[in-house]
């Protein structure tokens, strides 16, 4: 079943994700999907707001659990109401 361009951009990336794997949806419902690249910036699928944010240290809230970030000059690039996106020095990815 091929989707239009408009119906990926509305489907929520962890959906996506559950569906390329052949995962049941319930595997991935309320759970966040967090891809690295290298040291420097962080995609998180899932997020629910921002707990904590400065320099070093941004808290994001995945519902029923948390992430935090630790590193230096770190910044969130883009936050939408599914997804944030982390940059800067990276050092550290704690789940809480």
């Amino acid at each position: 079943m091929a989707f239009s361009d408009y119906q990926l951009n509305r489907t929520p990336l962890s959906h996506r994700i559950c569906d390329k794997l052949e995962l049941d949806e319930d595997i991935c419902r309320n759970c966040g999907y967090i891809e690295l690249v290298s040291d420097c910036f962080a995609l998180v699928d899932g997020c629910k707001g921002v707990s904590e944010y400065d320099d070093n240290l941004i808290t994001l809230n995945l519902g029923k659990k948390s992430v935090t970030f630790e590193g230096k000059n770190l910044t969130i690039n883009s936050l939408s109401m599914e997804q944030a996106m982390v940059e800067g020095i990276i050092t550290k990815v704690e789940f809480c």
